[in-house]
């Protein structure tokens, strides 16, 4: 199988600092007029302890000044996405038919077969539609026709 590695070097992500994003997939196309960066096939997106897996990831970037730097906009993973997220306090693990990541909202929504998974917490959810905000701290989750919320937890009893 042959693999495409991109390193970016996304500007203004985390705390202003500089932060590498390791990308291999099948195949690669980018539009600089568009500000899009398209890998297909097999693909694996890490980025520190991260990892995001599906069939396709759609890269948004935007122009951060005029000397043609720039910082990503957004993630759209789509096909069967498949993620893992370590925080400080936790590990949330993933999936769905498509997540989009909005970097500068630090906003997940998750779509089409939903599940969230707060390993730390051991708290479980699925829905047809997870918004996950962790600027904000807060969640939604929506159901589909004949497909209710599920939300598990485990708590102790006295």
């Amino acid at each position: 199988m042959r693999y495409f590695v991109a390193i970016l070097f996304l500007f203004g992500y985390l705390n202003s600092a500089e932060v590498d994003v390791d990308i291999k997939a099948d195949n690669f196309s980018a539009d600089k007029s568009k500000n899009i960066i398209i890998f297909t096939g097999n693909v694996l997106m890490t980025k520190g302890a991260d990892r995001v897996r599906c069939d396709k990831l759609t890269v948004y970037t935007k122009s951060i000044d005029n000397k043609g730097k720039t910082a990503v906009k957004q993630y759209l993973a789509a096909g069967k996405v498949d993620m893992v997220i370590k925080r400080p306090t936790t590990i949330l693990k993933g999936r769905g038919d498509e997540v989009t990541y909005n970097v500068d909202e630090q906003v997940y929504i998750i779509v089409g077969n939903g599940y969230l998974e707060d390993v730390a917490g051991e708290k479980t959810i699925k829905g047809e539609r997870i918004y996950l905000d962790e600027k904000l701290g807060t969640t939604k989750i929506d159901g589909g026709k004949n497909k209710p919320v599920q939300f598990k937890l485990k708590i102790e009893s006295n």
